[in-house]
């Protein structure tokens, strides 16, 4: 039996949440009760500025835990008993175009995603269509998992999406992750797991020692962009970074990327920037010191099994990233949290 409404914060526009009890269907689609959703940088940004893929009203948030409501049978022949706690791929693909055909389905030539172009988290139940069914994106957690780590599991594959992408071998190498927010401190546990030297570079004390705590063998407070390459330059004995993550929407960043970005290493933009941002790169140098410039995007169901096994076997520690917890009608609160970087991610509990 249908749930009688679905108690919803709103995205009506910038600035604008309105909580309402929608409709409830399930017509060609997987119907999930949503248990937690985290509230990611992407979110704040359609927040605060709208964004091309996002048409109000619609319901935001695709970092999602959530629990199955009948027994599901996915493609892959697995069967999903009632009451599972699952996590939630965002991504819908056309399944037609060529990326699809290999598998690439975050490259999808016309992708759709929960919580940007259809109704996501932020609700007390969400609808799972049917072509991310088709991609086995609904994927059970292990009883040892919490909620509010399974909602970090999406942004742990994303992070763990780019590094599979990368060829390169980081072991015993610097990896200069640009950034010290929930993501960047993903991509930390990341590089140490891959047994890189790791540096944080940050703008917020309290992150920056979070990640002193997580393992970052070096923190850097950016206050002076020259002063932090020369620092990088000593620490790493003139090598520069073999692997630098630009984890920030900053661009200013990717600057800092190209100055203490080594000989033979690679440049990863992690981040989506602010489409009113202006880039400036020196060609020169990509190209007297051979960086390769490379980018990544979301991750598929198959990444997100690879991220869920890590934090099953307590490899990576997701759970210490959960610094606020909201219900749904304190959104604005959740929102204001993250937009003003206190703490670390912010999750709306529903129950």
């Amino acid at each position: 039996m249908l749930p009688q409404k679905n108690h919803s914060a709103v995205f009506s526009g910038p600035k604008n949440f309105q909580i309402k009890d929608l409709p409830v269907s399930s017509k060609d689609c997987i119907l999930l009760k949503t248990l937690s959703c985290a509230v990611c940088g992407y979110d704040v940004r359609v927040f605060k500025e709208g964004h091309k893929k996002v048409r109000p009203p619609i319901v935001l948030g695709h970092e999602i835990c959530a629990r199955t409501l009948d027994i599901l049978r996915l493609p892959n022949d697995q069967i999903i008993p009632e009451g599972r706690r699952v996590i939630v791929s965002p991504l819908i693909p056309c399944l037609n175009c060529d990326h699809c055909s290999v598998g690439h389905f975050n490259s999808c030539n016309k992708l759709n995603e929960i919580g940007s172009s259809v109704n996501g988290g932020f609700a007390d139940y969400i609808n799972i269509p049917q072509n991310n069914i088709l991609i086995n994106g609904i994927i059970p957690i292990s009883n040892n998992i919490h909620d509010d780590e399974a909602s970090l599991i999406e942004p742990l594959s994303c992070c763990l999406n780019a590094h599979l992408n990368f060829n390169i071998r980081i072991r015993d190498e610097f990896v200069i992750v640009i950034g010290d927010g929930p993501i960047g401190l993903i991509h930390l546990q990341i590089s140490k797991l891959y047994g890189a030297k790791t540096i944080v570079v940050g703008k917020i004390p309290s992150r920056l020692n979070e990640a002193k705590s997580i393992g970052a063998d070096m923190i850097l407070l950016n206050n002076d962009p020259e002063e932090s390459i020369r620092t990088i330059w000593d620490y790493t004995h003139e090598k520069g970074g073999k692997l630098i993550i630009v984890a920030t929407s900053n661009p200013e960043a990717l600057d800092l990327a190209l100055k203490v970005a080594g000989k033979n290493s690679l440049i990863n933009v992690f981040a989506g920037i602010s489409k009113n941002k202006t880039l400036r790169i020196d060609p020169n140098l990509l190209h007297y010191n051979q960086i390769t410039l490379s980018g990544s995007f979301s991750s598929t169901p198959k990444v997100m099994n690879k991220a869920m096994d890590l934090v099953r076997q307590q490899k990576i520690n997701l759970r210490r990233l959960v610094s606020h917890r909201f219900s749904l009608d304190e959104i604005d609160k959740a929102f204001s949290i993250s937009e003003g970087y206190s703490g670390l991610r912010s999750v709306i509990n529903s129950f």
